[in-house]
């Protein structure tokens, strides 16, 4: 089930500027993994369990999926080491 609107907050926007233009390209493949296949990512537990995370390389793709709406709604897209503080 695809989602019907894919969108990212102001802060997954200005990181993924921010990141070096091969890890930009292989996340563009990777929204366009998500928006094709939404629960594809893993399901975070604890604090985040509403969340799921994609991964590419050593990055995350943070991002929340209301199966409602079926919207994805990226969080935040940083290097593994930082993603979940």
């Amino acid at each position: 089930m695809p989602a019907k609107s894919f969108s990212l907050s102001k802060k997954a926007n200005k990181q993924i500027n921010n990141l070096p233009l091969r890890i930009q390209n292989k996340i563009g493949y990777a929204f366009k993994a998500i928006k094709q296949n939404p629960i594809s990512g893993t399901k975070l537990h604890g604090e985040l369990e509403s969340y799921y995370k994609f991964r590419v390389g050593d990055y995350r793709v943070v991002y929340l999926f209301n199966p409602e709406t079926q919207t994805v709604y990226i969080v935040k897209i940083e290097h593994r080491q930082g993603v979940y503080k």
